[in-house]
């Protein structure tokens, strides 16, 4: 395999590119620079030759990304995945897929892993000789899961250096507040995938809200544990990674500013602007910080044998690695649920009481703010909602009025 082998994958992988739920980059005018590929896993010699492709791409603007697919070699008789491209190994002609896409050879990863194959680094054990089955809700990566045992994210969009998704679950492994992992592929210092435990019989976190909602049944036993394992989380991450301060003048500036875009995006916000300054005008002049889930709601949790776990642990998709790994105010991720609790009202149409009391019993699972931290929650709310404005006029307009009503909300809350 040569150069013509590279460049054919580099077509194949930019066209799978762009019907792909992980590649963030269809309408920003970019295009195929070429494809890495990594050094075989597994030779195809023995039947299915598995090695990881990385596509490089470059959009208008200048900015770079790479993003991650596992491949699959077979003979073109035996291929299983849906072929990309094919090429000669050995006098032998080979289709080339997603290996995500072929449960047997899927199914090699755990061999690698149990056998700290390099690349791969393992904790605890691991079972083998479990085929994989793909995943299809995903969207900004890709998930195998490996019987009821074990599950493979793999991670599509790379950055160098750990994967903060690895890095937190290392730090809260043993807390039962998430799923615990067994291990990590990565190549050189940036990490291609995580393994962690299959949850048994998992329930989405907001799908359940919503039917709690709709049926006017409570929430609040599930809210207040949702705050309790939160904590949990918090302290746990506190303790392993350390914490520190931050200027909430910074922090007022980023507010002011994206207030500005949406009102000038959505005049719609624009009444709500002394509204929203006087949470900021409340907040502490400096605020501990430390590592956060980062991208906290109802969707990043799952119910799974009467316990609930915090999953994806990488923080917001469109921020960088850098980004991701900085500390924040806890309160930010407490914000990210409170609003999500506002969603779910919203979708099942349920009564604000029941919304206030979900509101409340998740603060006293987490433990109420007191004094200046209750400036800093109501400051993060703020912003989120102002922010989710912009997101449902661009992408769910009809999902509006979440927000907006959570704004006037918060003009009656402070006048």
């Amino acid at each position: 395999m040569g150069s013509a082998h590279v460049d054919d994958l580099t077509h194949a992988l930019w066209d799978l590119a762009q019907g792909a739920r992980w590649f963030a980059g269809r309408s920003r005018g970019g295009s195929a620079e070429g494809v890495s590929l990594g050094e075989w896993l597994m030779p195809p010699s023995n039947g299915a030759g598995l090695r990881s492709a990385v596509l490089d791409v470059v959009f208008a603007s200048g900015e770079r990304e790479r993003y991650h697919v596992p491949l699959v070699y077979r003979p073109v008789a035996e291929a299983v995945a849906p072929e990309l491209t094919r090429t000669e190994i050995d006098g032998v002609l080979h289709s080339v897929g997603e290996l995500c896409d072929d449960p047997a050879a899927a199914g090699l990863l755990l061999e690698l892993l149990a056998s700290d194959a390099p690349g791969f680094e393992r904790w605890g054990d691991v079972p083998v000789g479990l085929p994989a089955r793909r995943f299809t809700g995903e969207q900004s990566n890709t998930s195998l899961f490996f019987g009821d045992k074990l599950v493979c994210k793999v991670f599509r969009r790379l950055e160098d250096g750990p994967n903060v998704d690895v890095e937190l679950h290392r730090a809260l492994a043993g807390t039962g507040a998430v799923a615990e992992i067994h291990g990590a592929w990565r190549q050189g210092q940036t990490d291609l995938a995580i393994f962690t435990e299959a949850l048994p019989q998992p329930l989405d976190g907001y799908d359940l809200a919503c039917k709690h909602a709709r049926e006017a049944t409570s929430f609040a036993d599930h809210a207040r544990s949702l705050g309790s394992t939160l904590a949990r989380v918090h302290r746990t991450l506190a303790d392993e990674l350390g914490s520190t301060t931050a200027d909430a003048g910074a922090l007022t500036r980023v507010f002011d500013q994206r207030f500005d875009a949406a009102a000038a995006e959505v005049p719609e916000v624009e009444p709500y602007r002394n509204a929203v300054r006087r949470t900021w005008d409340a907040l502490p002049t400096t605020f501990a910080t430390q590592r956060i889930h980062g991208d906290c709601h109802l969707g990043q949790v799952l119910l799974s044998a009467g316990e609930w776990r915090y999953v994806d642990f990488e923080g917001e998709p469109l921020k960088t690695l850098e980004e991701r790994r900085q500390s924040d105010s806890r309160w930010r991720d407490v914000a990210g649920m409170l609003r999500s609790f506002d969603y779910a009202a919203a979708a099942g149409e349920a009564s604000p009481d029941w919304l206030s009391e979900c509101r409340a019993a998740f603060l006293e699972g987490y433990g109420s703010p007191e004094g200046d931290v209750q400036g800093l929650l109501d400051a993060f709310e703020a912003d989120k909602a102002v922010y989710e404005v912009i997101y449902e006029r661009r992408n769910r307009p009809q999902l509006m009025q979440v927000p907006i009503d959570s704004l006037n909300r918060l003009a009656g809350e402070t006048r």
